[in-house]
């Protein structure tokens, strides 16, 4: 049983910040809203920058995005941002996955998480019927 874990602490080490010695495809943590998923992945020293983008015009974009209060503005700002990306193509993606989560009313403290972890979720719920 431990040996999954030593293999997921050695890609986590590696491979999941980037410190890799050739080519590396693995899971990533799901993104819940644009700024975790462009800064933390594109952003020069971030931890999950795994490619060590370091993209001037780029790095401008993730900062702005980041000090716009503007809700329209900033949308504004992420599609100029994808558009960019989708020329750079510093990471090819693969197929998206699809998160369903649905559960009866009685069922309660609890809600959807997307991490990895499916026995911690349900630690502290109940029924109320």
């Amino acid at each position: 049983m431990a040996l999954p874990f030593v293999v997921m602490n050695a890609y986590a080490a590696t491979c999941l910040v980037g410190k890799l010695d050739s080519m590396a495809y693995g899971p990533q943590t799901p993104f819940l809203e644009p700024d975790n998923f462009l800064y933390g992945q594109y952003y020069p020293e971030e931890p999950k920058n795994q490619s060590h983008i370091n993209d001037p015009v780029l790095t401008d974009l993730l900062v702005r995005q980041r000090r716009t209060f503007d809700v329209a503005r900033r949308r504004e700002i992420i599609y100029e941002i994808q558009k960019y990306l989708a020329k750079q193509q510093y990471y090819v993606q693969v197929a998206s996955s699809v998160y369903i989560a649905v559960w009866d009313n009685a069922l309660k403290n609890y809600g959807p998480n997307l991490g990895f972890d499916y026995g911690g979720r349900l630690t502290a719920a109940w029924l109320d019927r």
